[in-house]
């Protein structure tokens, strides 16, 4: 793979982009797994922890699992943005690691804000459209009087 990507003209930072972003935003996203599953600012207290189901887990484990790629997903973006625009030096390539941790980290509430931008956007557009459909499909009052 790195063979072909080298062909296709990708440089070293480039491949490592691709590599390290969705690795970090992963890391990311399961820290943010680790503080909604545990209470950071208290211990546990005695019996308190409690065995989940085979069904249970099994639901976890895919939430889980769902969260961890829709965290590799926006580092690709990342990584995809920056691909070719990197000064090539280390500290460079380690800001955008940590971008992308960070990002993995936010990514739900990143998805749910683009969401609602759509959604906004999708009705204020569709607003501006049905007036002046139904402007144009009403049947002229004079003719109807006749």
């Amino acid at each position: 793979m790195k063979e072909f990507l080298l062909e296709l003209g990708f440089q070293k930072y480039d491949i490592a982009l691709l590599t390290l972003c969705p690795l970090g935003a992963v890391i990311g996203s399961f820290a943010h797994v680790i503080l909604q599953v545990m209470n950071p600012h208290r211990m546990p207290r005695p019996g308190a922890t409690r065995f989940a189901s085979n069904m249970d887990a099994l639901g976890r484990f895919a939430w889980l699992t769902l969260r961890l790629i829709l965290g590799a997903i926006l580092g690709l973006v990342i990584a995809l943005y920056f691909i070719g625009a990197l000064q090539e030096n280390l500290t460079t390539l380690a800001k955008i690691v940590a971008l992308s941790i960070l990002l993995g980290f936010a990514a739900p509430k990143l998805w749910l804000a683009q969401e609602r931008i759509v959604v906004d956007q999708s009705l204020k557009l569709l607003k501006d459209i049905l007036p002046a459909s139904q402007k144009t499909n009403e049947p002229s009052e004079s003719g109807s009087n006749k």
